[in-house]
């Protein structure tokens, strides 16, 4: 899905400095990335309220089209080694909740009852997360971003656990050499 990750995610990632510089992006690279960014921000104001107007099925297409436009477009700014590696770092930034999305859960060659119980677990996560953000602004944005971290990090034990061997092996020949990306706790500085 849209949220989810995926294309829609790799133009996002694309404006981090720490991602354009691993992926050696050109200065016209850049100032591309740039204006794709907010072009493509342009044509898809409003997709949100869209996409909530629509049945699971046409808002499913709805999605799946977005995604393939933004990914012709990268594709026309990036070179294919980078494209690659954009792909990789998006899926080590989703984790293994990227499982949940068709074509991941294809790569990786899950069962049915494996995706079933990943979206189980997604599931449960969100209901987490809502719980958290229920009990109002947080005083404390970084003990906000540690809980949301832990959370994250409780959904890739559980879907590691369903994993096989092979699985695995195929999950890390999809996410690449590892990439460490630092984010900033909701907008707040660096180091905090």
């Amino acid at each position: 899905m849209f949220a989810r990750g995926g294309p829609m995610m790799m133009l996002f990632l694309l404006n981090n400095p720490q991602v354009q510089q691993e992926l050696k992006l050109t200065e016209e690279q850049r100032d591309k990335v740039s204006a794709l960014s907010e072009q493509l921000r342009e044509k898809f104001r409003g997709l949100g309220q869209e996409l909530r107007g629509l049945s699971p099925e046409e808002r499913e297409k709805r999605v799946q089209a977005v995604n393939e436009e933004v990914e012709k477009e990268l594709a026309k700014v990036l070179k294919k080694e980078q494209l690659q590696r954009l792909r990789q770092i998006a899926l080590q930034v989703e984790g293994l909740a990227a499982l949940a999305r068709p074509e991941i859960a294809k790569q990786v060659g899950l069962t049915e009852e494996q995706q079933r119980k990943i979206e189980e677990i997604l599931r449960e996560a969100n209901e987490k997360r809502r719980a958290l953000f229920q009990q109002g602004p947080p005083a404390d944005r970084q003990a906000m971003f540690r809980e949301m971290q832990k959370i994250r990090e409780w959904v890739d034990e559980q879907i590691g656990k369903l994993l096989t061997e092979q699985q695995k092996k195929k999950w890390q020949e999809l996410i690449g050499e590892p990439f460490k990306l630092e984010f900033r706790p909701f907008g707040g500085p660096r180091g905090q």
